[in-house]
Order: structure tokens, then C-alpha cells, then sequence
């Protein structure tokens, strides 16, 4: 374990007063309090690290108010990251006799000279890049009173940097800086380098597993070693190995349970999914010593479980946890665009990802400034699959010409630094129990030389699945990845994921795609858009869709389907609410056709889950943490247990991704397009996992505008879940020979005006608080269907709390239907509106 033993602050300014450092072997101190200074000018900054110059000068102010809002963005002058900046600390350190100090810098960005007192120990010549860890052996430069300085450069064109690509505009400094943390670590004549656990699990029986321990030691001095290693699992019993290092010499030890009996676990603790059962983790330790005394220790954190993919009959990539296969619904994940998040964001985030019942996250990047975001992963049981952006891949965004289906990495050096990269990535990652495959490339698959090597250090580093590409791709090492990205992105009704059979639709792994705008709710339009720019629709708007140079960069599309779907909206209020309609349903259909099709489908990604800038486009929550009609659409969609519409037969299906079989009771009402009951259906079955099951035909009521109102509860008639769906008389028409690689486009839509133009509902509301559960019951008093009712839980100033877990929202009410949903929310006195 890296510890901190002791710490002395000394108050006043970093650049005035330094920190007071003492270490024993196996410490580490984060140095996290600098100051930064553009070259040649005579102001600095207190700043913490890891960060970006921008983010830094952002969270001072030096770049203006409300950046990111209205066009604010663009109008600055950017040439001020053309300098270099420097980042400086300084530190008092009592040294001890006989230890090793290492000064290390998990991540800098992107050329960098670093000076320890006054003493160049790299220079940007050699130091260059964004995913590497860099460790120096400072021993013999460090005083009792050291100054550090770090001087940052931005990537150029050609470079292989973090990659937002058209998600939103360019970072302002191409995120340079200290990226990632800082750390002075202590250690004896021996330092524990990495400790690898490899899980075997039994999944016929779980009633055992067998570890595999990988400690990787180095032996920093000049003369041969003799050394013990202690092994420990939840500070239980301790095994000891000794071993024998050479001078100078670095070795990998390979523990299993015939050296170390430990590590044969009887009924284990196993790591499901969250919706699968329970994240159980392990905490192990290693120490290793030398003549009596510690001289490092390392702590990691691992779970006991079993990953596996294949290639099924179709072709497809199937997962399977611990022997249970798995339908993988997910979103793809970006950082914020200045690499400011914080612990308690990406806590709310993941949490965001469980309040929608998806289980996987996708990393098309290794995104994150520690490994807070993975932690709470494994923590919360949210699978993830990481990997490479296709920022690589592309010449508009790399700066280097592509070659078709490889990208821009095949060059030597480019090579040989994509490399580096992934083996300090794969060894970073590889002990979290929720990384369930890597994605080694995006848009297309690494060129075989790359490739290579990247097997080649996947062999040593990792075990779990390997995966060439996220699209349908064929490696010349690897063979098909078994997996698309063939669109959409850009929006296609909720018929086109059960119509499609050729691109996007329900089949296979589906790695990344979405209706393309996900319209935040009015509260956060606002704050993106000045207020005398908000209305009608404007390049306001338009700048803060995506980048893209093709398409997807202005509102004109939803506009087009909100006034061919709903009719032309008449004021804000009724475009957002128009907006937030298109937007939930189509989404919702997307994730409801994967499940229906299971196991032809066998996996889904929403483009995406969150955004990098306040933005209208991708996105299940805005940038300000506020979910979108998205989120409840998704949530409603991936209800472990739920009756589905399909599109293209017009029956209604039974799903279960639950922990297990059960009696359901289902129910169907349909009610014409003027509220009206015309008939009720209910039926019992079993459900069982991972089997659809057809439960009603609806063909009946195909020709006519109708609502269908779906109910499921068990056999005792508890309620499990419910669904609603707005059908009109004629399907959307799709131009199937004018495909592109972001959409399939509607000629005609389907008219669903009659869903906003029943007579205004009359809807009570009584709200209860109980322990900070606020209890919501509504009550249409009226005799036509409420169609959209959203509900806001706002604090006294009259702002959107976030984060508000809401059980239900934007959801229908029936003709004299009662409905009561809950609102979690850390904050007291919540005030809830209702927007119908």
C-alpha cells in the first residue's frame, strides 16, 4: 500500500510557503498545489493539479464569464496556448537514509521539460505524448527544499492527443497541461513496480476460484537483492515467497495457489453487474522486504468473476459474466471539455447510468484524470468497455492522412508512441473487475505492425476479451471484431430500429449510434442561449450541435420532424415539449428493439450518455447534470422486466433481464386518438430470462391513430412496470436507397398531432416528503390522456436541483388515472413543479 505518513501544511501561498513531506518505504505524497505562469509574463496562478491551462484559467476567470455559453467560445483568442506555460510546486523533505525517491507523472500533455532544482531531468525532445506514465529516480537531486517546474506545450497537427473529435468544439489548448496526477513515492532497495491478480473463477458451480498474482519488483540498487514478498487478501492470512534480484534487475513474480495456498478462495465473493447481483470486490496487499524492513508495499482492488466473447451463429459479438450471457445496453462517455470533473460529478454520473437501468459504459478514449471514474465502475457494478477514440483516425481531426480502414497511425514513430501508450493503459486497467474488453480501435483496426505489438502486450498485461474495432471490420490478426457502427446518428423514427436489417437496426453489437438531438429541458437552453437569442430557433442553437463537418451541426433536422411529426411549434415552451416527444420515443425504441431481438441483437451503445460543453445534441443528461426526456425514455426501455411495442409487427412483447423467472400478469388498453377506451386485454405467462415473449397482437388496430397503454405485475398483482405508446394511422416512410453514415432519411412521418391536441387535462398534484423521499401523486381528473406530464424538482431560487432521481417522469396520464412516482434529492424544502 502507498501511504502517506506524514504531512505538514504550512499555510499561505504554494509559491510563498512549501509543503513539509515525510515518507516511509511504500509512501507516496500527491503533489496537487501549483502554481501556473504563461511564459514571459509576470502573473501566475494558484492552481490545483492534475488540470489543463484552460481549465485552470477558466475556473480563475481569466477567460471571461459564461465561456461556454451563447458564441462566447469561439471569440476568444486562443493564441495564448500557443505559449508555453509553466507549472510550478515547491516542498520541504526530511530524507531518509537508504531510500529511493521517484517523482511520477501519470499524465502530461503534450511536450514537457521538467526541471527538479534548477536540473533538467527530460526535456520535450523525448517527453512528448498524453497516455504515458513517467517515473524518474530523483534520489540523488533532491534537498531538504526542492522546486519543481514543468513546462507545457500543446500538441500540434500530426499529434496523437485526447480526442473529443465532433462531439464539441476543440478544447482551446488542445488540453494541455498535468493531466493526470503527481506523486513522490518512497521506497526501500526493492519497489513494487505493479501487482496483476488474474481471477479463474468456477461458473458451474461457484464454489471456487483460483488466483493468479503477477508482483512485478525492481531492484534499485547496484548490487543483488534477497528479498521476501507477503501476500495478504482482506488483511487475512499472510504467505510469504522470497526472492532474488540480480543488480539492477526488474522481475516479474508469478504466484499461484501451489506457492501460495491463499489464493485458492472457497465460495467466493463474486462480482456481478449490479443488475445481475452484487460488485463484491477483494482488497489484496503486497509488501515486499529486504533484510527485516519494508521496503514498498502496493494495495490493489480486484473482484472474483469470469468475462467471455465470442462470435455467435450470426456473427455477432456476444459477452457472457460469470456463464450468464448478457445483453450489453449502454452509452458512450466523454469528459468535460477542460478535464474538470470531480469525484462527486462522476459519482453522479454512474449513479445516472444504475437510475437507467443501462449496464455498460463505453470509454471510446481512456478518459479521466485518475482512476476515480473506473473505481466507482467496479464499485457500482457498471461494466465498462474502454478503448481508443477514432481522433486517430481521421486527417480532419489528427492531422495526418488517413489510409482507408486504418486511420492515421502507420508511420514508425506513430507506432511505436500508440504502443507505448496502450501497454501503460492495458497495466493501469487491468485490475478493475468492471473493464470487461478493450477496443483497440474505433472507425477502423490498427494496422498489423500496430497490432502486433498490441497483442503482444495484451498477452503479458490482460485476459479479457480483445476486440480489433468497434466497427464491422476485419483485422488481418484478429478476424472480424463482431461488432457495427453503421449509424444512425442523426434522428430516425422509433419504426426504423425493428424496419432496418442492413444497418443500425436491431441485430448484432451496435457499438455506437442515437436519434441525434437529445433537446435539453428549457431550464438549461437557457443558460446556453441568451435570452434575446432564444427564440425562434437560431445559429445559436446551431453552435451548440455537433462540429461535424457533414451534417448534425444545426437544428434544421429536428426542426423538420418536430413540424412533420407534431406540427410547427408556436413558441418555445411548445418546441422543447415537441422536441422532448420526438426525443423520447425514439430513443426509447431504440434500446426496446435490441431486448425485443435478443439473441439476435446482442448489444447497444447510445451515442451518447453525456456531454463534454453545454450542447443539444447526444446526450442522456445535459452538461449541467439535468436529465433530458432521453434518460427517461432509456430508463423506461431497460426496465429489467417490460411489455414492448414492436414497430413492425404491431404485437406486444415480454421481456426479462431480471435475476430470475417469474409469473407476470399483463395488461393492454387501447384508447383511439380522441381518448377513448376501445378495448382491454389481460393475460398470464411466465418469463424467464433472456426469452421474449409474445404477449398481445395489436394488428387490429393498425390503420388508425391510437394510444396503447401496457401494464405488467405479478402474480399478485403487484406492479412491475409500465409502458405507453402514441401509434399513428400511417408509418414513416424511409428513403432506404438514400443512406448515409448518419442517418436513413423520412420522406413522409407518421402524424401524431392528435397526441397534443386532446382538451386541456385537469391534473391534481399533492406532494408528501418523507426522510427526503418526496412523494408525488397525480390524478387526472379528466377524460383524455394527459400526453406528456413532466415533473421538476427545483430549490427556492427557483433552479433545477441535480441531482433528482426521479422513478418516473415524462410520462402520460390515463383518463382518471392515479399515478404516484418518488423524487430522491440531497437538498431540503424542494419545490415540485408539474409541466403538462
Amino acid at each position: 500500500m502507498k501511504r502517506t505518513i506524514t504531512m505538514i501544511i504550512i499555510a499561505g501561498l504554494l509559491c510563498a510557503c512549501a509543503q513539509t513531506v515525510v515518507l516511509d518505504n511504500g509512501g507516496e505524497y500527491l503533489l496537487d498545489r501549483w502554481t501556473l505562469n504563461q511564459e514571459g509574463t509576470s502573473i501566475s496562478y494558484d492552481v490545483e493539479v492534475p488540470s489543463t491551462v484552460a481549465g485552470a484559467l477558466c475556473d480563475q476567470g481569466v477567460l471571461g464569464e459564461d465561456l461556454l455559453n451563447g458564441l462566447n467560445y469561439f471569440d476568444v483568442d486562443k493564441s495564448i496556448f500557443d505559449k508555453v506555460w509553466t507549472y510550478k510546486t515547491s516542498f520541504n523533505l526530511d530524507k531518509v537514509e537508504g531510500q529511493r525517491y521517484e517523482l511520477v507523472f501519470n499524465g502530461l500533455n503534450y511536450y514537457a521539460d521538467i526541471f527538479v532544482n534548477d536540473r533538467c531531468i527530460a526535456s520535450s525532445d523525448t517527453l512528448y505524448g498524453v497516455f504515458l506514465k513517467r517515473a524518474f529516480d530523483v534520489t540523488d537531486i533532491l534537498e531538504r527544499k526542492n522546486d519543481i517546474e514543468v513546462k507545457v506545450r500543446r500538441a500540434q497537427p500530426g499529434d496523437l492527443n485526447i480526442g473529443f473529435v465532433d462531439w464539441n468544439p476543440r478544447p482551446l489548448d488542445e488540453s494541455m497541461g498535468i493531466i493526470q496526477t503527481v506523486k513522490l513515492c518512497a521506497s526501500g532497495a526493492v519497489s513494487v513496480e505493479d501487482v496483476y491478480v488474474i481471477p479463474d473463477l468456477d461458473v458451474e458451480t461457484f464454489a471456487e476460484a483460483d488466483l493468479e498474482v503477477r508482483v512485478d519488483l525492481k531492484n534499485r540498487t547496484s548490487v543483488p537483492v534477497c528479498a521476501d514478498i507477503a501476500v495478504a487478501i482482506q488483511g487475512g492470512e499472510t504467505c510469504l515467497i522470497p526472492v532474488e534480484l540480480a543488480a539492477d534487475e526488474r522481475k516479474t513474480v508469478v504466484l499461484t495457489p501451489e506457492q501460495a495456498a491463499i489464493l485458492h478462495i472457497e465460495n467466493p465473493r463474486v462480482w456481478w453487474s449490479y443488475d445481475l447481483g452484487s460488485p463484491e470486490l477483494y482488497d489484496l496487499n503486497v509488501k515486499v522486504s529486504s533484510e527485516g524492513e519494508v521496503s514498498d508495499s502496493k494495495d490493489v482492488t480486484f473482484g472474483i468473476r469470469k468475462i467471455e466473447s465470442w462470435l455467435n451463429g450470426h456473427g455477432y459479438r456476444q459477452f457472457a459474466l460469470n456463464g450468464k450471457e448478457i445483453l450489453l445496453k449502454g452509452a458512450g462517455w466523454t469528459d468535460d471539455i477542460f478535464l474538470r470533473d470531480t469525484p462527486e460529478s462522476l459519482e453522479r454520473q454512474i449513479r445516472y447510468v444504475k437510475d437507467m437501468n443501462m449496464n455498460l459504459v463505453r470509454f471510446e478514449n481512456i478518459w479521466g484524470k485518475d482512476d476515480t471514474v473506473y473505481d466507482l465502475c467496479d464499485r457500482h457494478g457498471v461494466l465498462a468497455l474502454v478503448g481508443w477514440s477514432c481522433q486517430w483516425e481521421w486527417e480532419s481531426y489528427c492531422g495526418i492522412p488517413e489510409i482507408h480502414h486504418v486511420g492515421c497511425i502507420y508511420e514508425p514513430e506513430t507506432i511505436d508512441l500508440a504502443a507505448r501508450y496502450f501497454e501503460d493503459q492495458v497495466i493501469r486497467l487491468h485490475n478493475h473487475a468492471s473493464v470487461i474488453a478493450w477496443m483497440t480501435g474505433s472507425d477502423c483496426v490498427p494496422i498489423a505492425e500496430l497490432e502486433r505489438r498490441y497483442l503482444d502486450t495484451y498477452a503479458k498485461y490482460d485476459y479479457r476479451p480483445y476486440i480489433s474495432s468497434a466497427k464491422s471490420l476485419k483485422s488481418e490478426l484478429t478476424g472480424w471484431s463482431g461488432s457495427k457502427m453503421a449509424g444512425p446518428y442523426e434522428y430516425v423514427g422509433p419504426d426504423y430500429w425493428y424496419l432496418d436489417t442492413q444497418n443500425g437496426g436491431a441485430f448484432g453489437f451496435n457499438t455506437e449510434t442515437g436519434i441525434g438531438a437529445n433537446i435539453p429541458q428549457v431550464e438549461s437552453l437557457r443558460k446556453m442561449v441568451p435570452e434575446d437569442k432564444i427564440w425562434p430557433v437560431n445559429e445559436y442553437w446551431d453552435r451548440h450541435c455537433t462540429t461535424s463537418g457533414t451534417a448534425m451541426n444545426s437544428m434544421s433536422e429536428l426542426t423538420r420532424v418536430i413540424n412533420g411529426v407534431y406540427g410547427e411549434a408556436e413558441s418555445l415552451d411548445d418546441y422543447v415539449r415537441k422536441g422532448h416527444a420526438v426525443d423520447y420515443d425514439a430513443t426509447r425504441a431504440m434500446f426496446e428493439a435490441f431486448r425485443v431481438n435478443t439473441p439476435v441483437s446482442t448489444g447497444i451503445v447510445q451515442w451518447m450518455l453525456n456531454s463534454a460543453w453545454p450542447s443539444i445534441y447526444w446526450q442522456l443528461y445535459d452538461y449541467y447534470g439535468v436529465p433530458v426526456a432521453a434518460y427517461y425514455a432509456t430508463k423506461k426501455a431497460c426496465e429489467p422486466l417490460q411489455l414492448i411495442y414492436n414497430y413492425k409487427d404491431h404485437n406486444v412483447y415480454a421481456v426479462n433481464e431480471g435475476k430470475e423467472s417469474m409469473d407476470v400478469v399483463a395488461t393492454v388498453k387501447i384508447y383511439d386518438a380522441d381518448s377513448k377506451l376501445i378495448d382491454e386485454q389481460s393475460r398470464t405467462f411466465s418469463s424467464a430470462y433472456r426469452k421474449t415473449v409474445k404477449a398481445f397482437d395489436l394488428n387490429g388496430f393498425h390503420g388508425a391513430a391510437h394510444f396503447v397503454a401496457l401494464e405488467l405485475a405479478d402474480a399478485d398483482g403487484r406492479f412491475i412496470a409500465d409502458n405507453f405508446y402514441c401509434i399513428g394511422a400511417k408509418p414513416n416512410v424511409y428513403d432506404w436507397e438514400d443512406f448515409t453514415w448518419y442517418y436513413t432519411p423520412v420522406t413522409e412521418f407518421t402524424d401524431l398531432r392528435f397526441a397534443f391536441a386532446q382538451p386541456g387535462p385537469e391534473i391534481a398534484m399533492a406532494v408528501e416528503e418523507n426522510d427526503g423521499v418526496y412523494i408525488v401523486t397525480l390524478e387526472n381528473k379528466s377524460q383524455t390522456i394527459s400526453y406528456m406530464n413532466i415533473l421538476k424538482a427545483k430549490d427556492a431560487s427557483g433552479n433545477l436541483i441535480v441531482p433528482a432521481f426521479w422513478s418516473d417522469n415524462f410520462f402520460p396520464l390515463l383518463p382518471g388515472q392515479v399515478k404516484t412516482v418518488t423524487c430522491r434529492a440531497d437538498v431540503k424544502g424542494v419545490q415540485v413543479e408539474l409541466n403538462n
